[in-house]
């Protein structure tokens, strides 16, 4: 057996030797650990787009798609209310509120509408760009072989459209082409991104075509639909220049990508995209961006610099390549606020079985210029042909919602109103519906240009009463002898449109004669018959 002191000796280095053996194998262990456990929490915090850049924040001052119920922010002329219970139309214009200081943009760059996009989803490349999930390759349009993408050969608008590798820059209100194949020679613009490129106030946007010397800055973001860019301001804050100048060219520009395009806004208005809301979230449902205020790089296989148009509130047929009309914009704006499907007649046919059943007439008076001073009279000369009146003051009181007022308009078979006291409310009449169009004095030249064509091409009936020098208030001021009274024409052509707006638009009311003016609403029921 041994003595118990051989038994301990042979113990000790028994132990020693597996003390030697398995320490290596500890070490191993624990590194494998170590190893383990940066692995795992690199996988956990790995490529993020959305911890890499700044988020992207929801503008709160301008709410999603505007319900029936949600007030409207107006100019300051139509936010002081008065005495009475009329409602309140959008005026046309106000030449001395035209050129106005326009309000400063929020400082949240983007505004989602309701539901119709879901959160962005990012993904991080090879390159560590941030990109939506899921993009295919964009068809819609092909790198064009030449690097000059802007057009300036038309009189009313400039544009600019790149295709295949564009970069919006928006702090520094650029947005970057960077061709399929770069030359030595780039090529640089600077266009007011609106449908009035005359008018010098409206911002400008720079599109650079890069050359090889230029690198091309990287994406923060990453894009599968095409983004438009264009201007506010201008003369908005009248209906007839939101609808002739923005309303109607974004619709043509837009209207092809079907609702997947993103806006991006210079200038941006809160209070226009917030009245619009409804409008616009049928445009687009993406979020909007505020150019001014975006920091990010943006790229998009597809970028429109710019708004096209082809006038005075009108859509040319043979100049769109999807050959949109006045009366597909109409029955779009009719869609847009739920409006009666296009095969519905205007009320009147409805239930002209009801004996009881008047044509309905919406008269807008103008709160300021161009006013019916007779408007009690008025009215009571269209009840007395057989109208029921639904009377509008503009300037009295705050319509709470477009959606409502557009409602309203769409009850009526037809709107009368004073030139520009918010005729271009014509957009929620039914097919078949009247526009009435008293012209003042002195501005005949231009009615059947602002109203009369846009009335017809959209598929309505349009009459127009042009006034004696006896119904102008501008008799009393001036006598049968002034210039001004007995020829208009000498008057334009020595001023110009500045001298117009400022007697003809500016100084005039309208005392409205109704037994002269009786054959025209004659000629309106008849319409409406």
């Amino acid at each position: 057996m041994g003595s118990p002191k051989a038994a301990r000796s042979k113990a000790g280095q028994g132990g020693i030797w597996r003390r030697r053996v398995s320490a290596p194998f500890v070490v191993v262990l624990v590194a494998a650990v170590l190893v383990l456990v940066a692995f795992t929490g690199q996988f956990v915090q790995g490529p993020d787009a959305s911890s890499r850049f700044t988020p992207v924040h929801v503008e709160d001052s301008i709410p999603r798609r505007v319900p029936t119920d949600q007030g409207l922010e107006t100019s300051d002329s139509s936010r002081q209310e008065g005495e009475g219970g009329d409602q309140k139309a959008e005026p046309d214009e106000s030449p001395d509120e035209a050129i106005r200081e326009q309000e400063q943009p929020p400082e949240d760059t983007t505004t989602e509408y309701s539901g119709k996009e879901s959160a962005l989803q990012v993904q991080e490349d090879e390159e560590g760009i941030a990109k939506e999930a899921g993009s295919a390759p964009y068809t819609k349009c092909t790198p064009p072989s030449s690097t000059t993408v802007c057009d300036l050969s038309n009189l009313r608008f400039d544009i600019c459209e790149l295709c295949g590798d564009a970069r919006t820059i928006g702090q520094s209100s650029t947005v970057m082409y960077v061709p399929h194949t770069q030359t030595s020679d780039g090529e640089e613009w600077s266009i007011r991104a609106q449908s009035r490129k005359n008018l010098p106030w409206i911002k400008k946007v720079t599109v650079k075509s890069l050359n090889t010397s230029q690198p091309a800055p990287r994406c923060t973001s990453k894009h599968a639909m095409p983004a438009i860019v264009f201007a506010l301001g201008g003369l908005t804050a009248n209906v007839w220049h939101d609808f002739s100048d923005v309303l109607v060219p974004l619709f043509l520009t837009a209207r092809e990508f079907d609702g997947d395009v993103q806006f991006l806004i210079t200038n941006n208005q809160p209070w226009f995209t917030k009245k619009y809301s409804t409008i616009l979230s049928n445009l687009t449902r993406h979020a909007i961006i505020d150019f001014d205020l975006d920091n990010h790089v943006r790229c998009y296989p597809h970028v429109i610099v710019g708004l096209r148009s082809h006038g005075d509130l009108g859509i040319y047929p043979n100049r769109s390549p999807q050959n949109y009309t006045m009366m597909d914009f109409r029955l779009f704006v009719r869609q847009a606020y739920g409006l009666a499907a296009p095969e519905v007649g205007i009320p009147y046919r409805a239930d002209r079985d009801d004996p009881d059943k008047k044509p309905r007439v919406m008269l807008i008076d103008r709160g300021k210029t161009r006013r019916f001073v007779n408007a009690a009279y008025v009215v009571q000369g269209l009840e007395w042909f057989g109208f029921e009146v639904v009377k509008v003051d503009q300037n009295k009181t705050d319509s709470s919602s477009l959606d409502e007022f557009a409602q309203l308009v769409d009850s009526c078979d037809a709107i009368m109103g004073a030139h520009g006291a918010g005729l271009t409310n014509m957009v929620f009449l039914r097919s078949g519906g009247v526009v009435v169009h008293v012209v003042p004095h002195g501005v005949e030249f231009m009615a059947d240009a602002f109203y009369g064509k846009p009335a017809r091409d959209m598929g309505l009936r349009h009459v127009n009463y042009s006034i004696s020098p006896e119904e102008s208030t501008l008799l009393e001021k001036y006598g049968w002898n002034h210039t001004v009274i007995k020829d208009p024409e000498a008057v334009r052509s020595s001023g110009g449109l500045e001298k117009v707006g400022e007697v003809y638009m500016s100084e005039q009311d309208i005392v409205l004669n109704m037994t002269r003016f009786g054959p025209i609403l004659l000629k309106a029921i008849d319409f409406i018959m």
